[in-house]
């Protein structure tokens, strides 16, 4: 069993054709499908940051939910194609990304990868995102 002072709750999601991870405590809202001629969101945040995640890494929109990610007095929608789970993992299993590709535009964002059972994860640091 891992204690709780060695674990993080992540939501896991996938965007991009590969699944990702957030800190679960960091999703503030989730929204439902909402379609791009339609612009509810406009109205329920002041800041109105949007990162289709799909598009953003890889050029292909993505028709799922978005997340409401909230840091502080930071926060921004990230759109996904799905949202996976929320699970406990070991700090011990994340591996920090390497000097190499914290340097580059579209890896800068991720903080580490993480392997939990058959599957592997990017930790994303949505602050880290530019528009």
């Amino acid at each position: 069993m891992t204690s709780a002072a060695n674990a993080v709750s992540l939501l896991v999601f996938e965007a991009a054709d590969c699944l990702m991870a957030v800190p679960a405590s960091e999703v503030s809202q989730l929204e439902g499908q909402l379609g791009r001629g339609s612009d509810p969101l406009s109205t329920k945040v002041e800041n109105r940051q949007r990162f289709d995640l799909g598009e953003y890494f890889s050029g292909h929109e993505s028709e799922g939910p978005w997340l409401r990610w909230r840091r502080g007095s930071r926060s921004a929608w990230l759109r996904v194609r799905c949202v996976v789970d929320v699970v406990p993992v070991a700090l011990s299993v994340l591996t920090p990304m390497p000097k190499l590709l914290r340097g580059q535009q579209l890896t800068r964002a991720f903080l580490a990868a993480g392997v939990r059972g058959d599957d592997v994860f990017l930790l994303l640091d949505p602050a880290r995102l530019t528009p």
